[in-house]
């Protein structure tokens, strides 16, 4: 087998900038969608510890069902990417229809997995001031999942084709229209009924359906010819679950994890509870950052094999985790040093305040495993492979991060500490698998195509 030329410092140099060109709007797009839930936390603050724990909770579970959902859809970054490299506007076409046929069916059953879980709550263990609260909003927020995932569809087609610019400004206003909604259902402002928690869900729903909205209004006046049929195309649609399906149980067992760890801090109490979400909102806005770096090294990495530019995938790959590894190294330093300034945004009481300021220091450590696990996923999925990452977090997070944590937090006592300690190891032997796996398909495998 014909094996790739030495990687070269000043090679990697070459594609940082048009890496960097097509993820910084898709970061700042993942950005806008963590910051609807980071905004949630903020605002139902001052309602208490028992809300922000009951906000986290049922963030929690809604976020493990959106996360598998746009796992099963990750397999519209390979196939539009590497249609749009070889030039078949046909095939990007059909992916793009198909792309929502698929979101719309899997929503389906998402939803209906959310409103029973709503009724569900006290099965978890969690502490039973919080119960009522979690459940009241889950079965509000869990609405806002269709049209989030079909806003997901029509954005991961975009981006495939190079078309970040749209997905990230419609993000961006929604934003803007969830403060607002936030601000006004929550405590009752600007005449509106003062709803409380239920009120900050209604927020999400209404900023999501204009999402879905906006962007499809942009896509169809701007690619007409994509539209031409709207009929299911069965080859097309397996092949899009073919990737879709590891890649969601992937999302699913990384984003499980932590659904898990909210849980088990749940059952530790309210203040745990309260600490754990903070800390937890923190993470995951600074996880976007490679999350859309990620995004972009699946689409150059596609974009090269279709062009069967074999160098070129395995450059713009390692360029790629180069620049998530390098982002979370400055988000680590922040955590670590500006811990008080971050956590004074979300108005907590000196007990959970505490809590989080040592909560935060763990998350601090383990960013550079975060962002290199996760950028290492995104360029294998650019060679269509989402098995090693499935494979990868399953032993990562459930063989190794999940036991060293529930170790550490209910037989040493350590509390969640020792789970955010747990998940820092499970994000370090998943970011050691991948890469190891990425080593082997750069230097061998990439030469086969």
């Amino acid at each position: 087998m014909t094996r790739l030329p030495p990687l070269r410092f000043r090679d990697l140099q070459t594609h940082w900038r048009p890496t960097f060109r097509l993820a910084w709007p898709v970061v700042i797009g993942q950005l806008g969608v963590m910051l609807m839930s980071l905004v949630d936390t903020a605002m139902v603050g001052v309602l208490g510890r028992n809300v922000v724990g009951a906000v986290g909770l049922g963030s929690s579970l809604f976020g493990l069902a959106f996360i598998v959902g746009i796992g099963l859809l990750m397999g519209l970054d390979h196939e539009v990417s590497v249609a749009y490299g070889a030039r078949r506007e046909e095939d990007v076409a059909r992916y793009a229809v198909q792309g929502l046929w698929l979101a719309a069916v899997i929503s389906v059953p998402l939803t209906g997995a959310l409103l029973f879980a709503s009724g569900q709550m006290h099965r978890l263990g969690a502490a039973p001031e919080l119960v009522p609260l979690a459940g009241r909003y889950l079965k509000t927020v869990a609405w806002s999942l269709p049209p989030a995932l079909l806003f997901i569809a029509l954005r991961q087609t975009l981006q495939a084709v190079g078309a970040t610019g749209p997905g990230t400004v419609v993000l961006l206003m929604a934003n803007v229209i969830n403060a607002l909604g936030c601000y006004a259902l929550i405590q009752g402002r600007l005449g509106a009924p003062a709803l409380g928690i239920v009120g900050s869900a209604w927020a999400t729903n209404l900023s999501r359906i204009f999402m879905l909205v906006v962007l499809l209004s942009w896509t169809v006046s701007s690619h007409p010819r994509w539209w031409r049929s709207f009929a299911p195309h069965p080859e097309s649609l397996r092949a899009l679950v073919r990737l879709g399906v590891p890649a969601g149980l992937q999302l699913l067992f990384e984003g499980g994890v932590f659904s898990l760890a909210t849980v088990l801090a749940a059952r530790l109490g309210a203040v745990p509870a309260a600490a754990h979400q903070v800390v937890l909102q923190i993470a995951s806005f600074a996880f976007m950052v490679p999350m859309g770096i990620s995004a972009a090294g699946t689409v150059r990495v596609g974009q090269a094999i279709g062009r069967g530019d074999a160098e070129g995938a395995r450059l713009a790959g390692w360029s790629a985790v180069g620049l998530g590894v390098g982002c979370m190294a400055t988000s680590a330093v922040a955590m670590v040093l500006g811990w008080r300034l971050i956590l004074a945004a979300f108005q907590l009481d000196p007990e959970v305040t505490a809590l989080a300021r040592q909560l935060l220091l763990v998350a601090g450590f383990f960013q550079l495993f975060d962002g290199a696990q996760v950028t290492l996923a995104g360029v294998l999925r650019g060679l269509g492979e989402t098995v090693s990452s499935l494979v990868a977090n399953l032993v990562g997070h459930w063989g190794v991060g999940l036991p060293v944590g529930c170790a550490l937090a209910f037989g040493l006592g350590w509390g969640a500490v020792g789970l955010w300690i747990g998940l820092a190891t499970g994000l370090a032997a998943t970011a050691m698998g991948l890469l190891w796996r990425w080593q082997s398909r750069s230097r061998r495998a990439l030469a086969t195509h």
